[in-house]
């Protein structure tokens, strides 16, 4: 539910920075006349670092969203069945506050509901988010060479990715309704995108 949260809010940003970042050099060219040449048409749709990093966070989010949804709606697990709150009531109180502010607009429980009722890992293994992130967060590492901070946080974002994409491809392979596969999710890599931890008992 957080991720998904989080890919929202993040699809959201990058809608916005790319947005400013194309008025901003729409005003800079201004003055400029414009040629049409191969090479600043391949620079212009050079996807800027800043997005590329939005881009690599947004599948971590998207690939973490559809596969603890593939795992609660396959196997039936991560639901707590309580007599106190349903899911529904958890979203709530997850983000009541956001809500309240808007961040972002027309975000619902029911839309949360609907984007993840239908995935399945049989949809996971044709398309892994995990190996965008990690395609893109190689890519965009050469935009932030100047940058330590965001190269360390692209390396590690690389490094759950990665993990994430085995652990996948781990799951898909053995078959996930194996009773003997066990799945966790830890944070040994970054703070707040897990790494899926898969062990057979």
């Amino acid at each position: 539910m957080v991720y998904w949260y989080l890919y929202v809010v993040l699809i959201r940003l990058a809608e916005k920075t790319h947005l400013k970042m194309t008025v901003s050099d729409g005003t800079k060219q201004k003055g400029k006349k414009r040629k049409d040449s191969p090479k600043e048409l391949a620079r212009d749709a050079k996807i800027p670092p800043a997005i590329s990093f939005l881009q690599c966070q947004i599948c971590l989010a998207e690939g973490l969203t559809v596969l603890l949804a593939a795992l609660r709606n396959e196997l039936m697990v991560l639901q707590s069945p309580s007599p106190f709150n349903s899911e529904h009531e958890r979203f709530i109180q997850h983000f009541e506050l956001l809500q309240k502010a808007c961040i972002p607009d027309n975000i619902s429980y029911p839309s949360f509901k609907e984007s993840t009722s239908y995935a399945r890992f049989s949809t996971l293994a044709m398309y892994n988010y995990f190996k965008d992130a990690q395609k893109i967060a190689k890519e965009a590492r050469s935009g932030f060479s100047n940058d330590p901070d965001r190269l360390a946080e692209l390396r590690v974002l690389e490094q759950v990715a990665e993990h994430n994409s085995i652990a996948l491809n781990v799951i898909c392979g053995v078959g996930a309704l194996d009773p003997s596969l066990k799945v966790s999710f830890e944070f040994i890599h970054h703070p707040c995108f897990a790494t899926v931890v898969v062990k057979r008992s």
